[in-house]
């Protein structure tokens, strides 16, 4: 878990992790990716120290990482390597770049990046000889404040059990999730152990009938509802609820919607979500 080149590099020790996302608390919530990524995993080294310090490293290109909030985030976990790259001060083109070249991609699964650094990202990308023809994914960002949180109206349900999700629900959350590759039941276990999540339970089976988690990029994502159980305001209770949560802790709301899931845009719409912007994952095929 290295950059390529060193000598053109700083390391952000974890204990300086929130000056670096403090720099993506301005003009909030525009730059809420950064923000929300980069608080869980002050919260994730916090909880888990040890695998933070195994596996998770934040490198910058200089000194003054304070003030254009470049980073390269690298997070290996079990399986999974997956790369973060942002830019607070994107007038700072030539910096970018640097850290661009500065890339480990060999063995890295994915990488992702947000609207206003897309074009540099991309065009690193096919420099290197990666092809993004299936393998380049959208998506939108959300955003709901946590004022208009605690305004959405929560019902009472007696027909399901609502709790947090356990590490025996991995294996189910992991075989409907479209974009499963190498290393996703690694993450999904990490964020199930570490960061909020409910899932909706029969009340007479126990089954895990709908589920909805705080991800690796500390936005709402796997939300799910088993077939037999949809067209039961299942997955609307669940983000709500999760909302609530969210606002009672000080937090707003954000979640990623990949282009073409309609039913999670209509949902995160009519509770008032709105999109901030689009971010990207290139999940990385072999040259």
């Amino acid at each position: 878990m290295s950059l390529n080149n060193k000598e053109h590099s700083v390391l952000i020790p974890a204990a300086e992790w929130a000056d670096l996302r403090d720099v993506y608390r301005q003009d909030w919530p525009k730059n809420a990716y950064s923000f929300n990524v980069l608080e869980n995993y002050i919260q994730l080294a916090r909880k888990d120290p040890e695998l933070c310090k195994r596996g998770v490293r934040i490198w910058s290109i200089d000194n003054n990482w304070r003030e254009h909030g470049i980073y390269i985030l690298y997070d290996q976990t079990g399986d999974a390597y997956i790369i973060r790259v942002d830019a607070y001060s994107i007038e700072r083109k030539e910096l970018f770049q640097t850290a661009l070249n500065q890339l480990d991609l060999v063995f890295c699964d994915e990488v992702i990046f947000r609207e206003k650094t897309a074009k540099k990202v991309t065009q690193f990308l096919q420099e290197r000889g990666y092809s993004l023809e299936n393998k380049y994914y959208p998506a939108q960002l959300y955003h709901l404040s946590k004022e208009s949180s605690l305004k959405l109206q929560l019902r009472e349900r007696t027909d399901y059990i609502i709790k947090p999700l356990t590490l025996a629900d991995v294996e189910v959350v992991e075989s409907v999730w479209l974009y499963k590759r190498k290393g996703t039941g690694d993450v999904l276990e990490r964020n199930i152990k570490h960061n909020l999540s409910f899932g909706a339970y029969h009340r007479d089976t126990g089954e895990l009938c709908a589920w909805v988690l705080i991800n690796e990029l500390g936005v709402i994502g796997f939300l799910y509802v088993k077939d037999n159980y949809r067209r039961q305001g299942l997955a609307e209770y669940l983000v709500i609820h999760l909302c609530h949560v969210l606002a009672k802790q000080g937090s707003d709301a954000t979640a990623h919607i990949v282009d073409g899931n309609t039913p999670s845009l209509k949902l995160f719409k009519r509770l008032g979500f709105e999109a901030i912007e689009y971010d990207y994952w290139f999940l990385k095929a072999e040259l």
